[in-house]
């Protein structure tokens, strides 16, 4: 009864929510999420092994996170050039899309 229960809950129309002029899109908040629970949980692998703070975690984030980011944008820019053919300008159209995950 559950699992039929569950199968007639209908898939939302759109992937985002819209908070005013801001749209959240629910594979960004995963992603966000996810960092957040692996920060997290480094932190407290880090306490329990007594090789740093979980602090440590945090600032080794603030570095890794957006060069992530950095590295999965220009992954997408090299493995599609012909996105940008002709307009090299877009490539740093992030608000389009394009991050190779």
């Amino acid at each position: 009864m559950i699992p039929a229960l569950l199968a007639s809950i209908p898939s939302p129309d759109s992937g985002a929510i819209h908070i005013g002029p801001l749209q959240l899109r629910a594979y960004g908040l995963m992603i966000a999420l996810g960092v957040i629970a692996a920060v997290w949980l480094t932190g407290r692998r880090l306490v329990e092994r007594g090789i740093g703070k979980a602090e440590d975690a945090s600032a080794l984030a603030l570095w890794a996170v957006p060069a992530g980011i950095i590295g999965a944008r220009i992954y997408h820019v090299i493995t599609d050039p012909q996105l940008f053919k002709g307009q090299w300008y877009r490539v740093f159209y992030i608000w389009e899309g394009g991050l190779g995950i």
